[in-house]
């Protein structure tokens, strides 16, 4: 019965005669399939760090036992200013390196990889300046509520950045790498044709990031001061 039942499944393969190679996909299914996958990863991110802005309201009109942010709890505003510019700037840049890479790589607009590497650089001048201020905090996550909150929501933030920026160093390395061994026919003649796609929804993710970390700006540092 297996058997009969494998060779149904067979039949209902079309056969590819020996030397046909199959086309590519088009270029216009994989960049749809890249402008939702980086939304969907937007709304799952979102979802994910509502948690801990709900904890920090929660806890907040809680205070049990006086312990939502004692005495000597305070992250340094001064860092955080730094480092919520920082990752404006590098959102800036990766905006700016899209909308050249969209004009297209003849052209002297070709300067979107400067423009890009300098906001991989901003990005992780931000996670360095995050890690500055880890160490010269005086408290650590078991230092009251708003201080377990802090700690869990810049760690796991600062991971998602890391991330963030992997994707979109996939892209500059990929260009780099195509200007040094241009291939001399098919896409990858053009491979800014493939790029442009993934760099989009990169940029996309990588703004949304830092829309995520100027709100987390807001919430652990202006307000709760």
């Amino acid at each position: 019965m297996a058997e009969a039942a494998g060779n149904i499944e067979m039949a209902q393969v079309p056969p590819v005669p020996l030397g046909v190679e199959i086309p590519p996909e088009p270029p216009e299914v994989g960049t749809r399939q890249l402008f939702f996958a980086g939304r969907m990863l937007a709304g799952s991110a979102s979802f994910f760090f509502l948690a801990f802005v709900f904890a920090y309201f929660y806890l907040r009109s809680l205070d049990v036992d006086h312990m939502w942010k004692p005495k000597g709890v305070s992250a340094s505003e001064g860092w955080g200013v730094a480092i919520a510019i920082v990752l404006v700037a590098s959102a800036a840049l990766a905006v700016a390196a899209g909308r050249l890479m969209g004009k297209g790589s003849r052209t002297p607009q070709a300067g979107w990889l400067n423009l890009a590497a300098g906001s991989l650089v901003a990005g992780l001048a931000a996670v360095v300046l995050q890690c500055i201020e880890w160490s010269t905090q005086s408290f650590g996550p078991d230092s009251g509520a708003y201080a377990s909150v802090y700690c869990g929501w810049t760690a796991l933030y600062t991971l998602m950045v890391l991330g963030a920026l992997y994707w979109l160093e996939i892209h500059v390395a990929t260009e780099i790498r195509a200007r040094r061994h241009p291939a001399p026919h098919g896409d990858i003649a053009d491979p800014d044709r493939l790029i442009q796609p993934g760099l989009d929804a990169a940029v996309f993710f990588w703004c949304f990031t830092v829309g995520l970390g100027v709100l987390a700006w807001v919430i652990l540092y202006p307000i709760s001061s």
